[in-house]
């Protein structure tokens, strides 16, 4: 590949990373926070409160693509009814996540993790102790329970690093080093990233923070190790400017999208997770977020589009880092939008679902994260390695102001493989190569079928808890979109649903849109992608074929539409000598005349159907 590098992640145990890549955490904080007071006793009404809560928000965070939930108030006399709430968890393929102090006078990992275990079916665990933990201790743990058959899923541990990327990931090295060589390929003991986290929060609150140092500040491209062993964040409860200080490691990111976007796409740092107030905004019911919009929508959309995109994938080159041999030129420069504010990185798309499915070329994916605050206009080079000059990317999110990239060759300033790049303030986009549809994170499947008199709608629903009906809306010729009907839902609440609805009121050579807008019981609502049709201009076409008999005639028709025909045959002399009404219907039709009864001569045939078609055939009967 010349000087086109890309960094590439470490390929030992490398099928368990890409199955974890898949994964994504929601970091929970509901009737208790360790922070607050892990011993405080948990009131009954709070506590049904919360268990209802997640009960209805299990099914759509299941669908969104969380497989672990974060619980730090989780304990083994924990009331009946949170055993419940889990095991509705754990029906929707979500499992919690326990959080555990180990050391000093607590009971060790290995006999904890069994308790909770056995009364909860627990098998992830998050591990803390005020002083740290040593690597080879949670791998003497992690083998116990190996060899006694009780091996979690996930072990991630929360170390006192949060500046030391390095020695994070020198502790992680250490823990698979003392892993019982049989447990390797079972289990990746995992630290949070704490100093990409700092990074991000510098990159999204101050407006002299270099953002390239985000390239440099994880724990992945600060050391040796691998993104199976991290687990990455944006916001935690831990960060609550617990110190009265404002300014520093411990502050919460008052929006934090553009720190979701770097975790949620750049799949080489780890497994992600993300904070249920900022995914929940207002609707979380956490007091600091009142006020605060929901981010869910969002971050919906990142997931899907990781799934379908970026999983799997074994490469990334940060194109715009420090010392980039990448040439570029910022149009945006003097208003202040140049490299420093800005994160440009390329993922190999070759082992991606959409690279492994493509026939027509690959399927790179290109990210691009604005943290300045005035719209990024730039030329930047990227790796030509899986591209050529002409190819384009197509905009997946709908978020920036560029729909399509073409890579060209920039003369003017003498960079090859260049494309031209324009994002929002505050913004992020994606792109990836060739076409592709836009993502979207809605729970709504819609389809449009065209007729010639009409089009037929079916939607499916991933779930439906919270769900009070659907409204049907359409827009005709680019005017507003309005309502055409309201259904009912089928009320299976957790189950998914089919529905169907047929349009007749519409005409020929109109351009129509259609979107399903889905209603919940707190008033909110949900809609659809749209979808874009028209009626289908009727077909009709005519064949003449030999009948399986000596003076037998076949008429094949094919039809796209419904409707009735005339058949006649008239004489030389234009007498009607034989006529039969046709049923014509979709598809294919066969009408068979039988001649044998008519005196030789010459005949012509005629097949109409009013003022559609009409259609002659000479024939002669010898």
């Amino acid at each position: 590949m010349g000087r086109l590098v890309w960094l590439a992640l470490i390929l030992v145990l490398l099928p368990s990373f890409l199955v974890q890549s898949q994964d994504f955490i929601m970091q929970g904080c509901y009737w208790s926070c360790p922070e607050d007071d892990p011993d405080m006793e948990v009131d009954a009404a709070t506590l049904q409160f919360w268990v209802e809560q997640m009960n209805q928000q299990a099914p759509e965070l299941s669908y969104a693509g969380f497989s672990y939930l974060w619980l730090p108030s989780l304990k083994s006399n924990s009331p009946e009814t949170v055993r419940r709430l889990l095991q509705s968890l754990q029906k929707n393929g979500i499992q919690p996540i326990a959080e555990l102090m180990v050391g000093g006078d607590s009971l060790s990992f290995g006999q904890q993790a069994a308790i909770l275990g056995e009364r909860f079916n627990v098998k992830a665990f998050s591990l803390h102790r005020k002083g740290g933990l040593q690597a080879q201790a949670v791998a003497r743990d992690i083998n116990e329970m190996f060899v006694n058959g009780t091996l979690p899923q996930l072990v991630v541990v929360a170390l006192p690093y949060p500046s030391e990327p390095a020695n994070l990931g020198k502790w992680a090295a250490e823990a698979v080093y003392y892993l019982n060589p049989a447990a390797r390929p079972e289990i990746d003991p995992r630290v949070y990233d704490y100093p990409l986290r700092e990074a991000l929060r510098r990159a999204c609150t101050d407006s002299t923070y270099d953002a390239r140092l985000v390239f440099e500040r994880s724990i992945r491209d600060a050391s040796a190790i691998s993104g199976f062993n991290i687990v990455t964040l944006a916001n935690h409860p831990i960060y609550k400017n617990q110190n009265n200080r404002w300014g520093d490691w411990d502050d919460p990111i008052g929006d934090p999208s553009l720190a979701y976007a770097y975790i949620l796409s750049n799949n080489q740092l780890g497994l992600p997770t993300v904070f249920y107030g900022d995914y929940y905004g207002e609707q979380s019911e956490l007091p600091e977020y009142t006020g605060k919009r929901p981010l869910k929508d969002q971050i919906n959309q990142w997931m899907k589009a990781h799934r379908e995109y970026i999983f799997g994938s074994t490469g990334v080159e940060y194109l715009n880092r420090r010392n980039t041999d990448k040439a570029s030129f910022y149009y945006s420069a003097k208003s202040g939008a140049d490299s420093t504010r800005v994160l440009i990185f390329q993922i190999d798309g070759t082992n991606t679902p959409a690279g492994k499915a493509s026939t027509g070329g690959g399927k790179d994916v290109l990210v691009a994260i604005n943290f300045g605050r005035d719209t990024l206009e730039a030329i930047h080079e990227v790796n030509g390695s899986n591209l050529r000059n002409g190819d384009h990317f197509s905009d997946i999110l709908g978020s920036s102001l560029s729909p399509r990239l073409t890579v060209f060759r920039d003369s003017t300033h003498s960079i090859p493989n260049a494309v031209f790049l324009r994002l929002p303030p505050r913004s992020f986009g994606a792109w990836v190569q060739g076409r592709a549809e836009k993502v979207s994170a809605s729970r709504i499947n819609l389809d449009a079928s065209s007729f010639t008199g009409y089009i037929e709608l079916s939607w499916d629903v991933a779930y439906e808890s919270m769900s009070i009906g659907y409204e049907v809306e359409r827009s005709v010729n680019g005017k507003a979109f309005k309502r055409l009907a309201g259904i009912a839902p089928l009320g299976r609440a957790e189950e998914s649903a089919s529905y169907l609805y047929i349009d007749k009121d519409v005409f020929p050579d109109e351009q129509l849109q259609y979107r399903i807008k889905m209603l919940d019981n707190e008033g909110g609502y949900e809609y659809s992608p749209i979808v874009k049709t028209r009626l289908l201009v009727k077909e009709l076409s005519f064949e003449l074929l030999e009948g399986t008999t000596e003076w037998e005639i076949a008429i094949r028709v094919k039809s796209n539409y419904n409707t009735r025909a005339e058949l006649e045959l008239f004489d030389a002399k234009g007498a009607r000598v034989f006529q039969r009404p046709e049923n014509i219907r979709i598809g294919d039709n066969l009408s068979k005349v039988d001649l044998r009864q008519l005196p030789r001569g010459v005949y012509y045939l005629n097949l109409s159907t009013g003022r559609d078609k009409h259609w002659s055939k000479r024939l002669v009967k010898q």
